[in-house]
């Protein structure tokens, strides 16, 4: 007979990545009892710090907060974790479509005309993600056309030069962290209506999505946000089938531990979502949509050095090159400490593709781009760390989930919309910045609300 403790709540919250815990916290403010199951041994989910060196941490999962993530700057406010901005000195280093390295002066100046063009495709794409309702993309006028293409083909129509197209190829990659040909081309106009507009997403310099860092690590936040309902977190609690009723739910965990409710909320990404078992099942719509919302594939590379040796030579610590194995890079030193720390960005067949090779060949590969890009220093870092989410158990895959053709328009109804006593969130639900902590935010609180109000009526 089974020992492990049953726990009796109003609403049970699986996951305790922010979405979870915003949840719980807002329901726990409203006078309701929650108990949050987190499969693993630690809070946070795709947000993971860690040190590189002792006092030196590192952001392997979500690191920066944009200027218009408001929540997240005053969740940040509120949590006593101070911000700083993204360094941004300097010149980034190109290498694109056979260009060589070249400074980004130079590389500016030798192909204006191809950026010109690139920014008439950014201002196209502004003026259509405006006609895409963001909480029913489904209804956008012309979203049974452009659900039907990939953002992939959509971009080849518009009559780009090499070097323009590779550009917005690896912008777009950076976001979504899966090859354009795998995603409609309404998803894409989807994800530029959460965030605003292009240049909130595209710019070169990570623009206006990342220009902000939390003191002490990204890490920080889910960690004081845990202390706040500590009293009601479960971890190592791997839920395994969830049995939902008119007003009730029981919650079944691996190693036989039991909570139950009256509602439920779920936040975790829709694919993981899709892996518990559901008594009764699921409608057939909500699981065939899960079965179309793949994890998308990042990893971070990082090198840390004895000093940020490329300040002086006037570059930022930026590349955008499609030579690879890395497209992108970032500075990312911490304020008082001498080190220097380059984090380098495999996302979507870059990180398929290196996260499977060998360490010792992998980081051999990224020594060489950095050499390329910032000279032979590069080549004799203090430390290396990197890590890729699609190998870690409770996550299976990075930031964001990525509809491909004719899914928004078939099975996106099915996303958010709560399911009796069962209720979704996540940033993937999030009407602004899908797939950000913002969005996370963003999700919680509305699934918490709803839940409130179905219980205090």
């Amino acid at each position: 007979m089974s020992t492990a403790p049953t726990h009796e709540a109003d609403v049970v919250i699986v996951g305790a990545g922010i979405s979870g815990l915003i949840a719980a916290r807002t329901v726990l403010a409203a006078g309701l009892t929650p108990v949050v199951l987190e499969a693993d041994d630690r809070v946070g989910g795709r947000i993971l710090t860690q040190d590189a060196l002792p006092g030196l941490p590192v952001e392997l999962g979500a690191q920066w907060i944009g200027d218009t993530h408001h929540r997240m700057f005053a969740l940040a406010a509120e949590l006593g974790v101070p911000t700083y901005p993204q360094y941004d000195d300097g010149e980034t280093s190109y290498d694109l479509a056979g260009s060589g390295v070249l400074r980004q002066s130079e590389f500016h100046r030798r192909f204006a005309g191809e950026l010109a063009e690139l920014e008439k495709v950014f201002r196209l794409l502004d003026e259509l993600a405006a006609e895409v309702p963001p909480e029913a993309p489904w209804l956008a006028p012309a979203a049974a056309e452009w659900d039907s293409v990939t953002a992939g083909a959509w971009y080849d129509g518009q009559g780009l030069s090499p070097v323009a197209r590779t550009l917005l190829e690896i912008c777009t990659v950076g976001i979504l962290a899966v090859p354009t040909v795998e995603v409609s081309f309404l998803h894409l106009l989807f994800t530029i209506q959460t965030c605003g507009v292009t240049s909130e997403l595209f710019a070169e310099s990570e623009g206006g999505a990342q220009t902000t860092r939390f003191v002490g690590g990204t890490g920080e936040i889910p960690r004081r946000l845990a202390d706040l309902v500590a009293e009601h977190l479960v971890l190592q609690a791997p839920v395994q089938l969830i049995e939902h009723g008119a007003d009730q739910v029981t919650v079944t965990c691996r190693g036989g531990l039991v909570a139950r409710g009256r509602r439920v909320i779920v936040t975790l990404s829709p694919t993981l979502a899709g892996r518990i078992m559901y008594d009764p099942p699921l409608p057939g719509v909500r699981d065939q949509l899960t079965q179309r919302l793949p994890n998308a594939s990042a990893m971070k590379a990082f090198f840390i050095y004895d000093e940020p040796f490329w300040r002086a030579d006037g570059l930022n610590g930026q590349l955008i090159s499609d030579v690879g194995p890395a497209r992108m890079s970032n500075d990312t030193c911490l304020p008082g400490d001498d080190h220097g720390v380059i984090l380098l960005f495999l996302e979507g067949e870059q990180a398929r593709t290196y996260g499977r090779l060998p360490h010792d060949e992998r980081r051999a590969a990224l020594t060489a781009e950095l050499v390329r890009h910032f000279g032979d220093k590069a080549a004799r870092p203090e430390c290396y760390v990197d890590g890729e989410w699609a190998d870690r158990q409770w996550t299976r895959g990075c930031y964001n989930a990525n509809c491909g053709p004719l899914v928004w328009t078939t099975f996106g109804q099915a996303l958010a919309a709560p399911i009796g006593a069962i209720h979704w969130a996540g940033t993937d639900t999030a009407t602004q910045w899908s797939a950000y902590m913002e969005g996370a935010v963003e999700a919680g609180e509305r699934a918490a609300r709803a839940v409130i109000a179905e219980l205090t009526a």
